[in-house]
C-alpha cells in the first residue's frame, strides 16, 4: 500500500509540474507559477485518500480552477479533497474568500460570526438597520442559533446577512458530501466535523451576492461560486424569485455599535510541514485566521438561490 501511495504521489506531482506554463497564464501577477506548483505538490502529499484518485485529469482541473481564482492550495486559502467517486475537488477556504473580497478594493472590513443562546443579540430592520452582538465570556455561551455576516464597504455602505441554524442546516442537507456521509458512503464530512466553519462559509456565500463585481472582483465572485459544485439542486422544482439585495446604508450610530473584529492577514506559513485536517484538507493553525446569478432551484421559501458553503 505504501508503495502504491508513493507511486501515485510522484505521478500526480509530475503532472502538476508539466502544467506550470498553463497555470502561469491563469494566475494573477502577485502569485508566481513556480510558487503555485510547489504549493500544489505539497498539497498532494497532505491530501487524504490521494492514492484513491481514479481520474488524474480531475486534479489538473482542480488546480486550474485555483489558479484562475488566484488562490494557492496551502490548506489555508484553498485545499484539495478527494471525493467518494475518486475525483479531486478544489475547495476555496474561508481565508481565501476573504482575501479575494479585500482584493476587490471595495471592502473595508468583513465579520462573520456565530450567535449562541446565551449571547445578547439584536437585529434591527427598517430605516436604521443594525446588528448588536455581545458575548459574555465568563459563562457558557450555549448552542448556536444564528449565523451572520457584515461587510463594511469603503464608500460607507454596510451590508448584512443573517441566517438561523435551521436555514443553515437546510443548506447542509443539500450537500452531496453530507448526503454521502448520512448514507455511510464516506466516514466523515466537514459538515459533521467542523459545523461552525461551514456555517460561516454558508452565510458569507449569501452575503457575497450583494458585493460589487468586476475585474479582480469577478475573481472573488468566481471563487465563491465554485462552492456550489458540492450541491445538488432540484431542477424539477419551480425556482423561487431571487430576494432583492439589501439597501446599501451609510454607517450611522446604530451600525457603529457593531464591534469590528475583522482580524489582520495571517503571515506566510513556515517551510516546516504544518499540521493539517485530514478530512477537510485544511491547515490547522489554532483557528481559521479570520473571524471576520445563476439561481438554483428550490421551493423552500427560506432558501435563496446559490446558497452553499
Amino acid at each position: 500500500m505504501a508503495q502504491a501511495v508513493a507511486t501515485q504521489d510522484r505521478s500526480l506531482k509530475g503532472q502538476i509540474a508539466s502544467m506550470q506554463g498553463e497555470f502561469a497564464k491563469a494566475l494573477p501577477g502577485h502569485i508566481t507559477a513556480d510558487r503555485f506548483v510547489r504549493t500544489a505538490q505539497t498539497a498532494i502529499s497532505l491530501t487524504r485518500n490521494i492514492e484513491k484518485v481514479k481520474n488524474p485529469q480531475s486534479l489538473l482541473a482542480a488546480c486550474t480552477k485555483a489558479a484562475a481564482d488566484g488562490l494557492i492550495l496551502d490548506g489555508r486559502e484553498a485545499a484539495l479533497v478527494v471525493d467518494y467517486n475518486g475525483d479531486v475537488q478544489y475547495r476555496p477556504m474561508m481565508r481565501g474568500l476573504l482575501k479575494l473580497a479585500y482584493n476587490t478594493g471595495m471592502v473595508k472590513s468583513i465579520s462573520v460570526q456565530i450567535v449562541c443562546e446565551n449571547d445578547e443579540f439584536e437585529y434591527v430592520l427598517g430605516d436604521d438597520e443594525s446588528i448588536l452582538h455581545k458575548i459574555d465570556f465568563k459563562n457558557e455561551r450555549g448552542e448556536p442559533y444564528v449565523v451572520y455576516a457584515v461587510a463594511h464597504m469603503n464608500d460607507g455602505a454596510v451590508m448584512r446577512e443573517v441566517m438561523t441554524v435551521t436555514q443553515v442546516n437546510k443548506i447542509r442537507d443539500r450537500s452531496d458530501a453530507y448526503k454521502a456521509f448520512k448514507a455511510k458512503k464516506i466516514k466523515s464530512t466537514p459538515w459533521h466535523t467542523d459545523w461552525e466553519e461551514m456555517a460561516r462559509k454558508t452565510v458569507f456565500r449569501r452575503l457575497s451576492k450583494y458585493l460589487p463585481s468586476s475585474s479582480e472582483r469577478d475573481r472573488f465572485h468566481q471563487a465563491v461560486e465554485r462552492i456550489d459544485d458540492d450541491y445538488t439542486f432540484d431542477i424539477d422544482a419551480d425556482p423561487s424569485p431571487a430576494a432583492p439585495p439589501p439597501e446599501r446604508k451609510k454607517r450611522g450610530a446604530a451600525a457603529a455599535k457593531l464591534k469590528d473584529i475583522t482580524p489582520k492577514a495571517a503571515p506566510e506559513p513556515a517551510n516546516d510541514e504544518p499540521d493539517h485536517d485530514p478530512e477537510m484538507g485544511e491547515i490547522i493553525d489554532g483557528h481559521d485566521g479570520y473571524d471576520p446569478d445563476d439561481p438554483g432551484y428550490t421551493d423552500d421559501p427560506d432558501m435563496q438561490a446559490g446558497d452553499d458553503i
